[in-house]
């Protein structure tokens, strides 16, 4: 199964994450002391508490968005999200249908806020972590708006070597293209569902569907077998349903096959197999043939002056 992940650059966060612990283990160690001095000075101990908090809001935001992998991968029509820490805990998941996804869309390189500080200072990272930004957005055509990807540049001159786009840039093309692979198969899968389904009805049905598709498109396939013809109008089954591959059709205008088959007296009792699937057909004569397609125009004509009216 093929899987897409959010491949950035994460050794910073974790220098990071090192940096933000030991800070908080001695906020924690500052604190106890203050606590249980004999001269409790209140001021420091509710400083030291609201920078507990800040910082271990940060950590847990960090192991969240930064340290935490996210992948995407397609299964039952469905687009799967994941973010994972450790490899092992789900964090968070999202089962999207393929085809209700309208956009895949990169929201562009947005700078931290931050980005003025200093890249090695904890106290940077605590602020850096608190508005994780994500980049990949997919817009649904129910106007359910999903956002995914967390973009980890946190500063603008951060060295290339360090940090670039090119792997984030890299995931993202990856995502959208295999998301528009995904949705044309399940169309295609749909389609060739659809077709089966209609070469699957009843003879009459399926005589009189293909009759009028060979007015719409104005085109027939045809095939001579055993001195008798094969008559199919429908083109996209032509192209995608197995059970025409190996049957050697010859593509004509209806026009032409109007005046030298339907019109000419020698074929008018030459049989024709109409809406073949691999089974059997309605089988008719090129007369019959003719008469049926004569009685769909007329109707459509009819209909047609009436609409006018």
């Amino acid at each position: 199964m093929k899987k897409v992940k959010n491949r950035q650059h994460f050794i910073l966060y974790t220098y990071a994450l090192i940096s933000l612990i030991v800070t908080d283990i001695f906020v924690i160690i500052f604190l106890v002391i203050h606590i249980l001095s004999k001269q409790k000075i209140y001021v420091i101990i509710a400083i030291l508490l609201i920078m507990f908090y800040f910082i271990t809001r940060a950590i847990v935001n960090c192991l969240k968005y930064y340290i935490s992998k996210e992948e995407c991968y397609c299964e039952n029509e469905n687009l799967i999200y994941k973010r994972i820490l450790f490899k092992k805990f789900l964090l968070k998941e999202l089962k999207i249908p393929l085809l209700d996804i309208e956009e895949v869309l990169d929201k562009g390189h947005v700078y931290s806020e931050n980005g003025g500080g200093n890249y090695v200072s904890p106290t940077d990272f605590v602020f850096l972590f608190f508005k994780p930004y994500k980049r990949v957005l997919l817009n649904l055509k129910r106007g359910i708006k999903y956002d995914i990807f967390t973009y980890t540049y946190p500063y603008p001159y951060i060295e290339k070597e360090i940090y670039d786009d090119t792997d984030f840039l890299k995931s993202f093309d990856e995502l959208k293209e295999m998301i528009e692979e995904e949705q044309k198969k399940i169309l295609f899968n749909q389609k060739i569902e659809n077709l089966s389904e209609k070469y699957n009805y009843p003879l009459d049905e399926r005589y009189n569907y293909i009759l009028n598709k060979i007015l719409d498109e104005e085109k027939l396939f045809i095939s001579e077998k055993d001195n008798n013809f094969l008559i199919n109008g429908d083109s996209e089954a032509m192209k995608d349903l197995e059970i025409f591959k190996d049957i050697n059709f010859e593509e004509i205008d209806f026009y032409i096959f109007y005046v030298n088959y339907l019109s000419k007296k020698e074929y008018e009792n030459k049989k024709v197999l109409v809406g073949y699937n691999g089974v059997n057909g309605k089988e008719v004569t090129m007369s019959k043939l003719k008469e049926d397609i004569n009685e769909i125009r007329d109707s459509r004509s009819v209909y047609r002056r009436e609409v006018e009216k």
